[in-house]
C-alpha cells in the first residue's frame, strides 16, 4: 500500500485547508447577453417628433424603482417596428443588460402569443439550461427578473394585442426600457403602477413620403421619374395614394423601380378603386392589403360592419356620432366606435371627430363591396347581418339629412316640400337653439356636399333635392357659396330626372336664391333665369306659394339694380300671386321688402310705415304647425327696424332712426347674425355723425370694424373711409356736409350729392343709388313670400352690390369718399 502523507508545504496558509487526491470544482454558467433585436431598418425619414419624445423619456429614467414602459400606437402599416428599432439601436450601449425582442402575434390578433413561451425563450437566450427552468407563469416572470435585476436591459415587445402579454415580462433592472408596439393603446396597462407613456406616430407627410421612395423620385429634371412633368405629376400621385404609409410607400417604390412607363401605370392603378390592392402586392413583401385582412380579422362582427360602412362614405373624416348610428345607435354603437379607435382603424381629430387614413378608408370601401348582403334594414339602422354598399349610403345620407334638416328648421319656418319638414317628420331635441346647430353642421360643411353628390351619383335623385333643401339655412348663414352653388347645381340636374315640375320649380328657385347672395359676376343675370323658370313652372302647376317666392327673388333683383318702383310693382304682384293662402310669415316679409324699395325710392313716410307693420307682423307670428305657439322672428324684426332706422335717417330724423337701432340690437340673436349686428353699428355710427356726435360716431364704426374685418366682409372698406375721412378733417367725408352733421356715408359726392341725385342730407341713400340696398348691403336673404328665405345673412360673404376698394358699388354707384 502507498504511503499518503499528510504534510503541506510550499509556503505558509490560512484559513480552511483541503487536502484530498482528486479536487473538483463546480460553477453555474455564466449568464449570457442577449442581443435579439431585428436587424436595424436600413432606410428611415422624418420621425425627428416620437424619437425626440421618446429621447426624452430615456433622460428621465435615472432614479425610477421600475423599468420604464413606452408603447408606440399608430395604424397597421405605419412603421411602429420600425421606429422603435432604429432608437433602440441609436440608445443600445447605454444597457449593458442586453437586447430581448418578441413578436407578440405573429399569427394576427386573434391568437395573441402566451407570455409563457416568450419567458422561456428570453430565459433561454440569458443562459439558463432548459432542464432548470421554472415552470409557470409566476415562476418564470419572478426567475426572469431575477436573472435582469443586475443590469438595465432594453426590450422590444412587438404588435402586443393585449396587456396581459406585457407584465410578466418586465425585466428586473429599474433603470431598463420596455418599448411595445400596438395597434391600440393598451390602456389596462394603466391599471397597476407603473403606467406607460405613449408616443403615437401620425401619417408621414409628402416629402418625408418621397424621400423614402428614393432614388425613383429624385431622376428626372422634374424632381420625379425620367417621364419628365408627366413623371413628376405621376410620382406625386403616386405618393398622395400612398396615404403617408411607409409601408405602401416601399411597396410602391418597387413597381415604379421598373421605369417611368411603370410610374405612370402604378399612379393609374393606385388612383383606381378597381386596381389599388393589387398594386400594393409585389413578390417577396408583405402586400399591405394582406397587413389590413389581419387588422380587420380580429374585429367583432359589428366592429368589422361598421368599418366596412364607413367605406360608403365619400370622405376619410366624419362625426363619431355618425358612426354609432352605423353601428346601431345606443350601447352597440358606442362599443364598435370605441372598438374601431381601439385598433387605431380610426383616430380622433377634434372634438367629437375621427378620422381614417387614406388607404384604411379604401379597403373598408372594398371591403363592403365584395361582402355579399344579407339581411334587410329598417328605420335607416344597419342589419344585424351583413350591411350591403347601398343600406350604408341610406344610413349615412340619412344621418346628414336628419341633421341638415333640424338645422334649417331652427333657422326658419318656411315652407319645405322634402318630407323631412312634413308635420312629424322633424326628430325633436337634435340641437338646443339655431346657433349650436350652426355650429354642429360647420365641420361637416364639405361632407354635406359631398353626401349631396353621393346621392346625385347613385341615383337617389330626390334625396339630392331634399338635402339641398335642407341644406341652404346653413349655407346661407355661413356664406359658403361655392359649395351651396355646387349642391344646387347638382340637385337641378337630379330634379330634372324627377320629372317633378314643383320639385323642379323648387331647385330652380333654390339655385337663383343661392346665386343672388353670391352676386358675383353675372350672378344677377344668372338668379334672374333661375327665378323666371321657377315662377313659369309654379304658374304651370298653379302653385302660388312657388310663384310668389319668384316674384319676390325677381323683385329683390330689382331693387339691387337701382329699379325701386319696378321692384315695388313686382313685390306688390307677389302679395297677390299668395291669393287667399294662409301665409302670415310670407306677408311679413313682402310688407318688409315694400317698406326697403319705397325707402330706395326716397318715400320715407310709406317706407317708415310698412317696415313698422313688418316688425309688428314677425313679432306676431306662430308656429306653421301649431298656431297656439308663439314663434315670433327675431332676426327679422331686428332687420326691420334697422331697415326703418335707414328710412328715418334719409328722411332727416336721426332721434327716430336711434331710437329704432337701440331696439333692434335687443333682438338679433346671438351668435347668429354677426354681419347683420355689424350693420345696425355701423348704422348707428352714421345716425350719430348726422346728431352731431362726431366721437361717438367714431367708436361704433370702429366696432363695425372689427366685426365686419372678423368676418371677412367687404363692407371693412367703407368702414375705413368714414374712419379716414373723419381723421383727415374732422368733418364730413370727402368735405361734403350733411345736414346733421354730415355723417361720411362712402356714398355722397364731393358736393355733397349723393349718386343718383340724392343729398348729402339723406346719408344712406348714395350706398341705395347703384343697388337698391342700404349701405352696400348684402342680400337680405329674409325669406321670400313662401318663407323660402326667412333669415337673414350672418356670415361675411361679399355684399351683392357691394363696393369695390375704389368706392365703386356693384350696381355702378361711386362712393364720393374714395
Amino acid at each position: 500500500m502507498d504511503f499518503i502523507g499528510n504534510d503541506i508545504s510550499g509556503g505558509t496558509f490560512t484559513g480552511t485547508v483541503i487536502q484530498a487526491q482528486n479536487v473538483h470544482w463546480g460553477q453555474a454558467a455564466p449568464v449570457r447577453t442577449p442581443r435579439m433585436l431585428l436587424p436595424e431598418p436600413e432606410e428611415f425619414v422624418d420621425r425627428a417628433a416620437p424619437r425626440a419624445k421618446l429621447d426624452a423619456l430615456l433622460a428621465g429614467r435615472e432614479g425610477r424603482r421600475a423599468p420604464r414602459l413606452v408603447v408606440i400606437t399608430g395604424i397597421p402599416g405605419i412603421g411602429k417596428t420600425a421606429v422603435a428599432l432604429r432608437w433602440l439601436y441609436d440608445v443600445r450601449d447605454d444597457f449593458p443588460g442586453g437586447q430581448f425582442y418578441a413578436d407578440m402575434s405573429p399569427q394576427g390578433p386573434r391568437s395573441p402569443v402566451d407570455p409563457v413561451s416568450v419567458l422561456e425563450t428570453f430565459v433561454g437566450q440569458l443562459g439558463t439550461p432548459r432542464e432548470e427552468r421554472p415552470a409557470g407563469l409566476a415562476e418564470l416572470s419572478a426567475y426572469f427578473r431575477s436573472l435582469t435585476a443586475d443590469e438595465p436591459s432594453l426590450m422590444l415587445l412587438d404588435n402586443v394585442v393585449v396587456p396581459a402579454q406585457v407584465r410578466p415580462l418586465l425585466p428586473g433592472a429599474p433603470g431598463s426600457v420596455v418599448v411595445v408596439t400596438s395597434r391600440n393603446r393598451l390602456t389596462g396597462l394603466s391599471v397597476t403602477q407603473p403606467g406607460p407613456d405613449y408616443v403615437t406616430l401620425d401619417a408621414l407627410d409628402d416629402d418625408a413620403c418621397a424621400q423614402l421612395f428614393g432614388p425613383v423620385a429624385e431622376d428626372g429634371p422634374d424632381g420625379g421619374h425620367e417621364g419628365g412633368h408627366d413623371g413628376g405629376q405621376a410620382l406625386r400621385e403616386v405618393i398622395r395614394a400612398c396615404a403617408g404609409l411607409p409601408l405602401a410607400v416601399r411597396i410602391a417604390r418597387v413597381r415604379a423601380a421598373e421605369g417611368a412607363e411603370a410610374l405612370r401605370e402604378l399612379a393609374d392603378e393606385l388612383t383606381d378603386p378597381q386596381t389599388v390592392w393589387e398594386a400594393l402586392s409585389v413578390a417577396d413583401e408583405i402586400p399591405y392589403p394582406k397587413v389590413l385582412d389581419v387588422a380587420y380579422s380580429g374585429l367583432d362582427e359589428r366592429a368589422a360592419a361598421v368599418w366596412r360602412m364607413l367605406g360608403a362614405h365619400p370622405t376619410g373624416e366624419f362625426a363619431g356620432d355618425l358612426v354609432k348610428r352605423l353601428g346601431g345607435d345606443g350601447r352597440e354603437g358606442a362599443k364598435a366606435l370605441r372598438t374601431l379607435v381601439h385598433e387605431r382603424l380610426l383616430e380622433p381629430s377634434t372634438a367629437g371627430r375621427y378620422r381614417m387614413n387614406g388607404l384604411v378608408h379604401a379597403y373598408a370601401r372594398r371591403r363592403l363591396e365584395e361582402t355579399p348582403p344579407s339581411g334587410t334594414p329598417s328605420s335607416g339602422t344597419p342589419s344585424s347581418d351583413t350591411p350591403s354598399s347601398d343600406t350604408a349610403a341610406d344610413v349615412i345620407i340619412d344621418w346628414y339629412l336628419e341633421r341638415a334638416a333640424a338645422a334649417e328648421a331652427l333657422v326658419s319656418d318656411r315652407w319645405r316640400f322634402g318630407s323631412r319638414f312634413a308635420p312629424g317628420g322633424l326628430p325633436t331635441a337634435v340641437f338646443e337653439n339655431e346657433g349650436a346647430a350652426l355650429d354642429a353642421l360647420e365641420p361637416d360643411g364639405e361632407n354635406a356636399a359631398a353626401v349631396v353628390a353621393l346621392a346625385a351619383r347613385t341615383g337617389r335623385d330626390r334625396l339630392t333635392c331634399e338635402l339641398a333643401e335642407a341644406l341652404r339655412g346653413f349655407f346661407f348663414r355661413r356664406k359658403y357659396h361655392t359649395r351651396w352653388i355646387g349642391v344646387c347645381e347638382q340637385a337641378l340636374e337630379a330634379a330634372g330626372r324627377l320629372r317633378d315640375d314643383l320639385v323642379l320649380a323648387r331647385m330652380h328657385y333654390e339655385t337663383a336664391f343661392a346665386l343672388y347672395d353670391r352676386a358675383g359676376d353675372g350672378d344677377n343675370a344668372a338668379a334672374r333665369h333661375h327665378y323666371e323658370r321657377a315662377r313659369a313652372l309654379a304658374a304651370g302647376i298653379g302653385h302660388a306659394r312657388t310663384a310668389s317666392s319668384a316674384l319676390e327673388g325677381l323683385g329683390q333683383l330689382a331693387l339691387r339694380e337701382g329699379r325701386p318702383h319696378d321692384a315695388i310693382a313686382l313685390f306688390r304682384e307677389a302679395t297677390t300671386a299668395l291669393g287667399d293662402i294662409e301665409h302670415p310669415r310670407g306677408r311679413a316679409l313682402l310688407e318688409y321688402h315694400r317698406g326697403r324699395a319705397h325707402s330706395a325710392a326716397r318715400d320715407h313716410a310709406e317706407a317708415a310705415r310698412l317696415l313698422l307693420n313688418a316688425r309688428r307682423l314677425f313679432a306676431a307670428l306662430t308656429d306653421r304647425h301649431d298656431p297656439a305657439v308663439p314663434r315670433p322672428d327675431r332676426y327679422n324684426e331686428a332687420r326691420a327696424l334697422t331697415r326703418y332706422a335707414e328710412a328715418r335717417l334719409r328722411a332727416d330724423r336721426p332721434d327716430e332712426a336711434l331710437a329704432g337701432l337701440d331696439e333692434a340690437m335687443t333682438l338679433f340673436p346671438p351668435r347668429v347674425a354677426p354681419k347683420e349686428r355689424a350693420d345696425a353699428v355701423l348704422l348707428r355710427g352714421d345716425v350719430l355723425a348726422a346728431s352731431g356726435d362726431p366721437e361717438g360716431a367714431r367708436w361704433e364704426w370702429r366696432v363695425a370694424l372689427e366685426t365686419y374685418r372678423g368676418i371677412g366682409s367687404v363692407k371693412a372698406a367703407a368702414v375705413r373711409l368714414r374712419l379716414a375721412a373723419r381723421d383727415d378733417d374732422g368733418g364730413a367725408a370727402g368735405g361734403g356736409a350733411s345736414a346733421g352733421g354730415g355723417a361720411p356715408t362712402g356714398g355722397t359726392s364731393a358736393d355733397g350729392t349723393a349718386a343718383g341725385g340724392t343729398t348729402a342730407a339723406d346719408p344712406a341713400a348714395a350706398d341705395t343709388a347703384g343697388d337698391g340696398m342700404a349701405a352696400g348691403d348684402e342680400p337680405t336673404g329674409e325669406a321670400s313670400a313662401d318663407g323660402t328665405a326667412a333669415d337673414g345673412t350672418a356670415g361675411g360673404g361679399a355684399a351683392a352690390g357691394k363696393a369695390s376698394a375704389d368706392g365703386a358699388s356693384a350696381g355702378g354707384a361711386t362712393d364720393a369718399g374714395s
